[in-house]
């Protein structure tokens, strides 16, 4: 029978073509500290490719009431993978429910997929790619998709080995803004204070998803 991979307590080991023996197991209140060090080293690393991807001061807070949310609604799941009892591997991925104005309406979406430098290479991020998939499939999602800078061609290259293929793109331009804050989202902050996708780069019309 499958279990949901936000049920498993038991680690899947794996060797890899390097002889090393990684364990991808979900995240428990005891990984919180090694959740936070791989999704901040992600972060540190897309930040130099777009300034934007740089963390606000106060992210570890966001990121544990993520989780806790996580844990108590299986809304999402945060794999880590280890080498021995070192973390080396993280993958986030979760559901989400757009506008009702769409037919289509519901997808997955990896928000974060990071590796540690010296573990590249060694099939680690294909091991949390496919359990991301996995939990997808298993919550009834028929998509999975994800987010990429443009300028990251190794991870381009890895996601379209992975099957993964372009549908969007994002084009953006820097303007000249006044210097005034811009309008108040309140949709968009009234999900975030209630934990939605704290995460996620989804936030808008999330409310949607208390009547989804």
């Amino acid at each position: 029978m499958t279990m949901s991979l936000a049920l498993k307590t038991e680690r899947s080991a794996h060797v890899d073509q390097r002889g090393t023996n990684i364990a991808v197991a979900p995240a428990g209140r005891q990984d919180r500290n090694d959740v936070r060090n791989l999704f901040g080293a992600l972060h540190a690393f897309n930040a130099d490719l777009d300034r934007r991807f740089a963390l606000a001061d106060g992210w570890q807070a966001l990121l544990d009431q993520h989780l806790e949310r996580e844990w108590a609604t299986g809304g999402s799941a945060t794999l880590l993978a280890h080498d021995g009892t070192a973390p080396v591997g993280l993958v986030i991925v979760g559901g989400h429910t757009d506008s009702p104005m769409f037919q289509e309406r519901h997808w997955a979406e990896i928000m974060a997929l990071y590796v540690v430098p010296d573990k590249r290479g060694c099939g680690v991020a294909d091991r949390l790619t496919a359990s991301a998939v996995e939990w997808a499939g298993e919550h009834g999602y028929d998509r999975i998709q994800l987010y990429v800078t443009a300028t990251n061609v190794h991870a381009r290259h890895f996601y379209a080995r992975s099957g993964f293929q372009p549908i969007q793109e994002i084009w953006c331009r820097h303007i000249a803004a006044l210097p005034v804050d811009p309008p108040s989202d309140d949709v968009c902050e009234t999900a975030q204070q209630s934990g939605e996708l704290l995460i996620g780069p989804h936030e808008h019309l999330l409310a949607d998803r208390q009547t989804s």
